[in-house]
């Protein structure tokens, strides 16, 4: 799950970046939406990688 939490936080902040260049750079909007939509599945991967992890320390507590 450490893989699955790093992979989507590389991802979000990588889609992150390409969005902020294109549209600092007047790019073509479709590249920007990209950008925005590889940030959203890296935000979600990471709350989800998150969320195992915490399921992992509440058995771990028990």
């Amino acid at each position: 799950m450490i893989r699955l939490t790093t992979l989507s936080t590389v991802m979000g902040l990588t889609g992150m970046v390409l969005a902020m260049l294109t549209a600092l750079a007047g790019g073509a909007p479709e590249i920007v939406a990209l950008g925005f939509g590889m940030m959203l599945l890296g935000f979600m991967g990471a709350v989800i990688g998150g969320f195992a992890a915490l399921g992992r320390i509440w058995e771990t507590t028990r």
